[in-house]
C-alpha cells in the first residue's frame, strides 16, 4: 500500500452503515442499513440477481413518508438481525442458480445479504466518497478511485470463517480492491478509547454484544449475545409506553378533534375533483356488479373513518382517512417515530442505582438483588424506595404528537423503558427469556433450512452427474473448495488443484458457492455442541463450533459471565477496563430534566441539558458490575470508559479509523497477490 493513497473505513451496522476515510474523525458517507428494494420471485426470476429493481436510495422518502406509494417494495437489510450476521437463510435468496460457464458468475453472489453489500459499497465508493468508475472499469476523471484505495471492513467477532472468506472474495473479485484487512469491531470500540486490554459492551440496534478483548485479541470463550437488549428492543417499548399515553391522555377528544379535521379534508378533495371536472370533463362509465345491475358509488364520510387507538406517524395523520400503509413500511414509520422521541430524551431515561421499576410485583427489587442493598460509592446505601419516590413526583415533560394530541410523559415512565437492561423484575426478565427462545427456535429453524438446501444441492449433483454434464459441479469442485476448515497453506495446494485449469481460473456457478458456503456455515448455526445436548452437570467447551454466544441475562451479568468464561489471571484486568459502545448506550440521565418548562429555549433550562447526564448510562452499569462482583471478590475494582455520547454511536468505526492511518499497520493488508497465492483462507490468518 502506498503511503500517499488514504485507506477506506467500512463498518455494516445492522442499523446505520458507515464508510469513510482512515484518519478522519466523522465517517464521510453514513446512511441506513435498511432500505427498500422488490425482491424477485423464485419462479419468475432469469435475472442475476435477488431483485426484480435495486434497493431504493430515497429510503427516508420511501420508508417513513411513503412517497409514491409502496407497490412491490419490501425492507432488506444485510444484517441477519438473529445472528447478528451478514448472513442470508436460503428462504431470503430468490435469485434463480446460473450455468458454471456463465461470466457474471465471477462477480455475483448468490445470497441477498452479500448483494446489498456490494450495492451500498459501490453507492457509497461513487456518490457519498467520489470514487467512480466508468462503465468498462476505466476512469472518469483524474481524481481518487475505489480500485486504487485500500480497504478495512469491520466485522463481528463471533463471524464464521467461511463468511469472512467468501466477503474477501467479494473485496477483490468484485470491487477489484488492492488490499482488504478484516478488524473485529470489539477490537476497534477498544483502540478508540486507547486500550488493547478490556470487555467491550456493545449496544446494537439487534441486540447487545459482550466481548472480552486480551491485548489486542479476541477471547472468543467470554463473546455473549443478547438479542433483547437492543435499541429496536427499546424503541418498541417506546411506542408501547406512547399508545398507552394516546388511549389515557387522548380520550374523546382527539377521536373528535381527528374526525373534524378529516372532514375538512374530504370536502377540500371533493371541491378539487368538482373543479377538475368542470375544467376536464370526461365521460364517467357506470359501474356493474356480477349480475349487470349498476352500482351506485357512495362517498367516505368523516363519520364512518375509524381512528386508531395508537401513535399514528406523520403520514397516517395527513392522509384524509388515516388509513395504514403495508405492514414493514407502516411498523418502520412508527419505530422512526418512537426513534425521534427517543432522541430528543423524552422516551427515555436511565435511572439510578436501586431504582425499581413500576411495573414490578410489590417488595420486589429490579436491580442485582437490589444490588446488595443498593450499595453506593464508598460504601453508602442507597435507598431504593427514595429513588423511585424522587421520580414519581417529579414534573412530567409534554410532547405534540403528529396527530396534535398534547400528552406528559413521567420521568418513572421513562426510567421504566430502560429498565430492559437493567432490572431484573419478573417482567424485564421474562421478556428476555422469552425473546431468548425465540432465537433459539429461529436458529433452529435456519439449520433445517440450510440442511434441506444443501440435501437439496447433493440430489441436483447427483441428477448431473448421471446426465453427463461438464461443468464445474459442488463434487468436482471438492478438492478447491474454497470454505473448507483448511490451512492456507492447504488452500494454496488445493487452490490450484481444483479451481485452476490450463491455467485459467474456472468460476464457480452460484449454487456451488450456496451450498458451499451455507455446509461451512451449518455447524456455528446450531444451538448445541457438536457431540449432543449436554447431561445435567455437564461441561462444555466454547470453543467448539456451535452458537454458544446467546443468553438473557441482563448487560451488567453478561459482562461478568463473559469475564469469568476467560483464564483467571485475565479476569482483573478485564474487569478494570469496560468499554461502552453503540448507538443503544446513546441513552442519558433524567437528573438534568428540570421540568415541563424545559422544552423551551433550546432545551435547557439554567445551563442543564434537557438530555441529562451523558454518562448515566456507563455509570449505571458499573454500579450494577460492581453489585454482582463485590459479592464474592471485594478488592477487584470495575472501571466503565465510554466516548462521549456524538462518538459512542460510531465507536469502532473510530478504532479502525486510527488504526488504518498508523504507519506501523501497512504491513499488515492482505494484498492481492496474497489472495491469489494463498486464497481466502488467509484471512483466518491475518485478521484473527
Amino acid at each position: 500500500v502506498r503511503n500517499d493513497v488514504q485507506a477506506l473505513v467500512a463498518d455494516i451496522g445492522s442499523y446505520s452503515t458507515k464508510i469513510g476515510y482512515a484518519g478522519d474523525d466523522h465517517p464521510q458517507a453514513l446512511h441506513s442499513s435498511t432500505t427498500a428494494a422488490v425482491k424477485a420471485q423464485i419462479n419468475n426470476n432469469q435475472s442475476s440477481s435477488n431483485f426484480a429493481k435495486p434497493p431504493k436510495r430515497d429510503f427516508t422518502l420511501r420508508c417513513v413518508d411513503g412517497a409514491n406509494g409502496d407497490g412491490d417494495y419490501d425492507l432488506v437489510n444485510p444484517v441477519d438481525p438473529v445472528t447478528g450476521w451478514l448472513f442470508s437463510p436460503p428462504s431470503k435468496n430468490t435469485s434463480s442458480s446460473l450455468s458454471a460457464n456463465n461470466e457474471q458468475s465471477s462477480s455475483f453472489d448468490a445470497w441477498e445479504s452479500h448483494e446489498l453489500v456490494n450495492s451500498y459499497l459501490q453507492h457509497a465508493f461513487q456518490h457519498s466518497m467520489g470514487l467512480s468508475r466508468g462503465n468498462n472499469g476505466e476512469m472518469e476523471s483524474a481524481i481518487d478511485y475505489s480500485h486504487q484505495h485500500p480497504l478495512l471492513l469491520l466485522d463481528k467477532s463471533h463471524t464464521p470463517p467461511a463468511l469472512r472468506q467468501r466477503l474477501l472474495e467479494i473485496m477483490f473479485e468484485t470491487h477489484n480492491l488492492p488490499s482488504v484487512f478484516f478488524l473485529r469491531d470489539a477490537i476497534a470500540a477498544c483502540y478508540a478509547v486507547g486500550r488493547t486490554t478490556a470487555t467491550v459492551v456493545d449496544v446494537g440496534y439487534s441486540g447487545t454484544m459482550v466481548t472480552p478483548v486480551y491485548e489486542g485479541f479476541v477471547e472468543r470463550s467470554g463473546v455473549l449475545r443478547n438479542n433483547a437488549c437492543g435499541a429496536r428492543n427499546i424503541e418498541e417499548r417506546v411506542l408501547e409506553m406512547m399508545d398507552g399515553l394516546v388511549v389515557s391522555q387522548g380520550g374523546r377528544k382527539r377521536k373528535e378533534r381527528m374526525r373534524r379535521r378529516a372532514r375538512e379534508k374530504l370536502e377540500l378533495q371533493q371541491q378539487q375533483q368538482q373543479k377538475s371536472a368542470v375544467e376536464q370533463p370526461s365521460p364517467k362509465k357506470a359501474k356493474r356488479d356480477d349480475k349487470g345491475h349498476f352500482i351506485k358509488e357512495k362517498g367516505i364520510s368523516a363519520a364512518s373513518i375509524s381512528i386508531p387507538d395508537y401513535l399514528m406517524p406523520l403520514y397516517q395523520v395527513r392522509r384524509a382517512n388515516y388509513n395504514p400503509r403495508k405492514d414493514p413500511f407502516h411498523a418502520w414509520s412508527r419505530l422512526a417515530l418512537a426513534r425521534e422521541i427517543k432522541e430528543c430524551g423524552l422516551g427515555v431515561a436511565v435511572g439510578p442505582m436501586g431504582y425499581v421499576s413500576s411495573s414490578a410485583a410489590p417488595g420486589e427489587d429490579a436491580s442485582a438483588d437490589a444490588a446488595a442493598a443498593a450499595v453506593g460509592e464508598g460504601g453508602a446505601v442507597v435507598n431504593p424506595a427514595a429513588a423511585n419516590n424522587m421520580f414519581l413526583s417529579a414534573a412530567k415533560l409534554p410532547y405534540t404528537l403528529p396527530d396534535g394530541t398534547n400528552v406528559e410523559i413521567s420521568t418513572a415512565s421513562r426510567c421504566d423503558v430502560v429498565e430492559l437492561y437493567f432490572g431484573n423484575d419478573e417482567q424485564n426478565s421474562l421478556y428476555r427469556d422469552n425473546v431468548f427462545d425465540e432465537t433459539v427456535q429461529k436458529l433452529e429453524e435456519y439449520s433445517k433450512e440450510v440442511e434441506d438446501f444443501i440435501a437439496e444441492g447433493e440430489d441436483d449433483e447427483n441428477e448431473t452427474n448421471e446426465g453427463g454434464s461438464k461443468g464445474i459441479t459442488s463434487g468436482s469442485a471438492a478438492k478447491g473448495d474454497p470454505y473448507s476448515n483448511t490451512s492456507y497453506r492447504g488452500e494454496k495446494s488445493s487452490r490450484y488443484a481444483g479451481s485452476r485449469r490450463n491455467n485459467k481460473k474456472t468460476h464457480y456457478s452460484p449454487n456451488v458457492i450456496s451450498t458451499k458456503l451455507y455446509s461451512a456455515c451449518l455447524p456455528y448455526l446450531r444451538t448445541e455442541p457438536p457431540n449432543g445436548p449436554l447431561e445435567e452437570g455437564g461441561v462444555s467447551n466454547v470453543n467448539d463450533n456451535y452458537f454458544h454466544f446467546l443468553t438473557s441475562a441482563s448487560p451488567a451479568q453478561m459482562v461478568c459471565d463473559a469475564v469469568y468464561r476467560c483464564d483467571r489471571d485475565q479476569q482483573a484486568k478485564l474487569l478494570g477496563d469496560v468499554v461502552v459502545c453503540g448507538g443503544g448506550a446513546c441513552i442519558t440521565g433524567a437528573s438534568g430534566v428540570v421540568g415541563s418548562s424545559a422544552l423551551g429555549g433550546g432545551g435547557t433550562v439554567g445551563g442543564t441539558s434537557l438530555l441529562g447526564d451523558e454518562q448515566a448510562f456507563p455509570d449505571r452499569l458499573r454500579e450494577e458490575v460492581e453489585a454482582i462482583v463485590h459479592k464474592h471478590t471485594m478488592g477487584w475494582r470495575v472501571k466503565v470508559t465510554s466516548p462521549n455520547i456524538s462518538e459512542r454511536a460510531i465507536c469502532s468505526w473510530l478504532g479502525g479509523s486510527i488504526l488504518g492511518s498508523l504507519g506501523t499497520f501497512q504491513d499488515m493488508w492482505i494484498s492481492k497477490q496474497d489472495y491469489e497465492e494463498y486464497g481466502a483462507a488467509i484471512v483466518n490468518r491475518k485478521c484473527p
